[in-house]
């Protein structure tokens, strides 16, 4: 018993190694996917017919997030699928004009 009471134990902290954290790359993705929606449909905004435009581009872009998705099997992909399409499509609605006459 005499020879283990030389070995202290360590404390919590000098056995443990610190790990940086990773910066996650599934929020780049969706951040990355709104701010190009948020490009185009403010460059379409502009364009005589620029709506159509906008929608056809929202639905692609949708389409190939999906695409992406189901290749990568990423749920990140996914889920920037659904928010474009959401807030593309919620977009699209209000930039619409109301002939109420």
């Amino acid at each position: 018993m005499e020879e283990n009471e030389d070995i202290s134990p360590l404390s919590a902290n000098q056995g443990r190694q610190i790990i940086p954290p990773k910066p996650n790359k599934g929020i780049q993705i969706v951040g990355i996917n709104l701010v190009i929606l948020a490009a185009y449909t403010l460059i379409f905004k502009f364009i005589d017919g620029g709506i159509i435009l906008d929608a056809m581009l929202l639905f692609f872009h949708v389409l190939i997030s999906l695409i992406m998705a189901a290749a990568q099997k990423s749920w990140m992909w996914f889920l920037a699928a659904i928010l474009v399409l959401v807030i593309g499509f919620s977009t699209c609605v209000t930039l619409l004009p109301y002939n109420l006459h």
